[in-house]
């Protein structure tokens, strides 16, 4: 799929309505069954897209296990996604938010899909259910149930996403893999025109920029909760 073509500018368009509909949650009470069917929906949704894409790769496409392990940072992002929207804990909604967020939303702009043939449409559908999922949660859980990240969440984020592509390229280099994009870059002819370590390097800076950004609403918010409680009262 070709960057800003039709299909993905109309991915673009669900991933924005998703994302709306994600933060307008937060009008529902958190412990209201509107929360309660709409976390075990994501949750069925995502696990049962990852599972019968996995299934279908491995006994359909003949897939080597090896080469079909759910060790691309999405696939963790998605039982981070899940172990969050389960147990509300701080720093994972913060990693689903931050790494999450971040890590899809690349893969929304960029996408690389591989898959040729019959197959190329199903598998284009399952890639943007996952990472428009991980995206709309990541919004949900942060704007639909208001659990909003410290800035040091900006840094521990950020090691825990280098932290997994330092563990991970070991893995790749021993079974010849390419798990988050360590040893290559995703098959997208711009970005396999420059070499792999120029790469590595953009994405790295382009993960802090965005957990920057993605902070700045946060701590405009906190600025200007300090101002007024400093400002004096008549």
């Amino acid at each position: 799929m070709k960057p800003l073509s039709p299909d993905h500018l109309l991915w673009l368009a669900v991933t924005a309505l998703t994302v709306a509909g994600c933060i307008a949650m937060r009008r529902f009470p958190d412990g209201s069954r509107a929360h309660f069917v709409f976390r075990r929906t994501l949750i069925a949704v995502v696990l049962a897209n990852e599972l019968a894409w996995f299934l279908y790769r491995h006994f359909g496409a003949g897939l080597a296990a090896v080469d079909n392990l759910p060790l691309h940072l999405c696939d963790i992002s998605v039982f981070v996604m899940v172990l969050a929207l389960v147990t509300n804990a701080r720093p994972l909604v913060e990693f689903a938010y931050f790494a999450g967020v971040s890590g899809a939303l690349l893969a929304v702009c960029v996408p690389a899909v591989s898959e040729t043939g019959a197959i190329r449409l199903i598998a284009e559908i399952r890639y943007f259910i996952t990472h428009v999922a991980l995206i709309g949660v990541g919004f949900y859980l942060t704007f639909g149930r208001r659990v909003y990240p410290e800035r040091r969440a900006i840094l521990h984020s950020f090691a825990g996403v280098h932290l997994y592509a330092l563990i991970i390229t070991p893995l790749n280099l021993l079974l010849e893999t390419n798990y988050f994009f360590t040893t290559a870059a995703p098959n997208v002819d711009f970005l396999r025109a420059f070499p792999h370590w120029l790469f590595l390097a953009g994405s790295s800076l382009a993960f802090l920029l965005l957990f920057s950004l993605m902070h700045l609403p946060f701590a405009l918010q906190r600025r200007a909760a300090r101002r007024e409680r400093a400002e004096p009262t008549a």
